[in-house]
């Protein structure tokens, strides 16, 4: 495991840096980040049961939120009674199942695809329609607008889907190779990020996790911007990483702002994250010059992605738009005496028969006024999105049957959406556990290991003030990949490899 990520204690040179540096590592990759890995256990493991329930209709409200309860204990109190036995017995099936190679993982992972992909054929539907729509009338030489709206979807995704469906006569065959070599991709990322933070195995562990999912199986066969940011944040965060620990090479960081920027455009909800690597960048450098050198640079790619997007925006509404023009009215329908911390098709007053620019100042201006006149609402509403956050991975299986049209028994249906969500469960249940066992144990403030959670704690923020889902968790479902694979490598050291 890498373990030099930060300034050790017994280099004194310029003292005053590494003591700041390492108060910074103690905040960014301590060993408290093991209880907040504990918590998003104990949420997932009580807000699944309860969506599962609301989404069937059974019992009260109360009784649900008891029985939530219920599982959640029990999981817990499961993995404390089991506490020793559990990390050894899934160290020898992660000491088994790790010595899988990666192009291995790889082919796996696709052939389960294809197999989804045939069985449950789905079209293009709700948003992935749109997206789909932008990308074959900017293929033809269109402007981009859907809907009498220039802006309002953002970009990345389409654009991406340009080439792909200019090489192939059918739309849906071009969204579905790109899934494909996205997968790829990703599940390469995954697991050179996984390899940097605790080895070989762990590197191909995490890969079978990513390849196997099955959320992710499960999203193959229909056109989704998540799909991107997933193949691309793993990558990025690998080469932050190896900026960090000058393992990289020099632009690696520069890179990784590259990646930010792409991301930024297909997601803006993630336009701060170049910033939080530049505050990285900053906090953990050996000599502040050298840090401030890495967040220019980190910046600076990730603007020269957004930019000339941004410069297309000025020229078109004469004001300054970053990326999309939908980011007020979504704060809006979040946050109104409507919301209730899902979708909902408009707020308590309706902006649709504004234009565009006038319904993201508009919305911002309404939400942040709501917010301000109701905060026990905003915080009660605040709770309720986390619970959906964390309550549901089966996003996969609604966008193909429900949204894409494919034909499948309502049984199969509640079937698959049981197995996808017990899969998220069990994983998030094994993840609380080990972390509780290895929080003082094992890490230290000088190992980024288990850090990658900063990603997942990002979009939770974000969307326990924006609207929220499970479909929202997707873009950082590698980090818990990551994040298994690096503690039961740990596991595996302690109870099986050193037997």
């Amino acid at each position: 495991m890498n373990r030099s990520l930060f300034i050790g204690t017994s280099d004194r040179t310029q003292a005053g840096v590494a003591g700041d540096a390492n108060v910074f590592a103690r905040f960014v990759a301590g060993a408290w980040l093991h209880w907040l890995l504990v918590f998003f256990a104990a949420l997932a493991l009580f807000a699944t049961p309860l969506q599962m329930m609301r989404l069937v209709e059974v019992f009260s409200e109360p009784v649900r939120l008891g029985i939530s309860a219920i599982c959640a204990i029990g999981a817990g109190g499961f993995a404390l009674l089991f506490h020793r036995r559990f990390p050894k017995a899934l160290g020898g099936l992660f000491a088994a199942l790790s010595s899988v190679r990666v192009w291995q993982v790889v082919v796996f992972g696709l052939v389960l695809r294809v197999v989804w992909i045939a069985l449950f054929p789905a079209q293009a539907g709700s948003d992935g329609a749109v997206y789909l729509g932008l990308a074959e009338r900017l293929a033809q030489g269109g402007a981009y607008e859907a809907g009498g709206t220039k802006a309002y979807w953002p970009a990345g995704y389409p654009l991406f889907l340009v080439p792909w469906v200019a090489i192939f006569d059918d739309p849906r065959t071009a969204y579905l190779a790109s899934n494909l070599v996205l997968f790829v991709v990703g599940a390469f990322g995954v697991a050179a990020l996984a390899r940097f933070l605790a080895g070989e195995r762990a590197g191909n562990f995490a890969a079978l996790l990513f390849a196997t999912w099955p959320n992710l199986v499960f999203l193959a066969g229909t056109p989704e911007k998540e799909v991107l940011v997933l193949a691309l944040l793993p990558w990025a965060t690998f080469w932050m990483l190896a900026a960090l620990n000058r393992s990289g090479r020099g632009l690696s960081v520069f890179q990784a702002g590259l990646l930010l920027g792409a991301c930024t455009l297909v997601q803006p909800s993630l336009q701060f994250l170049p910033f939080v690597a530049a505050i990285l960048l900053v906090g953990s450098a050996r000599q502040m010059r050298v840090g401030f050198a890495q967040a220019l640079l980190v910046v600076l790619g990730a603007a020269l992605v957004v930019a000339p997007w941004t410069y297309r925006n000025y020229l078109v509404f004469d004001t300054p738009v970053l990326v999309a023009t939908n980011g007020g009215s979504v704060l809006y329908r979040a946050n109104n005496p409507l919301a209730t911390g899902g979708y909902i098709p408009h707020g308590e007053i309706v902006l649709a028969n504004m234009d565009e620019i006038t319904q993201d100042k508009e919305g911002r201006r309404l939400a942040m006024e709501w917010i301000k006149e109701n905060p026990s609402r905003f915080f009660g509403l605040l709770l309720e999105k986390q619970i959906r956050f964390m309550g549901d991975d089966a996003v996969g299986v609604y966008s193909t049957f429900k949204v894409g049209g494919a034909e499948g028994d309502p049984k199969l249906y509640a079937i698959l959406k049981l197995v996808a969500n017990a899969w998220w469960m069990f994983v998030w249940m094994v993840i609380g556990c080990l972390a509780l066992i290895s929080r003082s144990k094992v890490f230290s403030a000088q190992s980024f290991s288990v850090s990658v959670v900063w990603l997942w704690l990002y979009l939770f923020a974000i969307h326990s003030v924006f609207e929220s889902a499970g479909k929202y968790h997707v873009p950082v479902l590698w980090v818990p990949c990551v994040l298994l694979a690096v503690l039961l490598s740990v596991s595996a050291d302690r109870w099986v490899l050193r037997r």
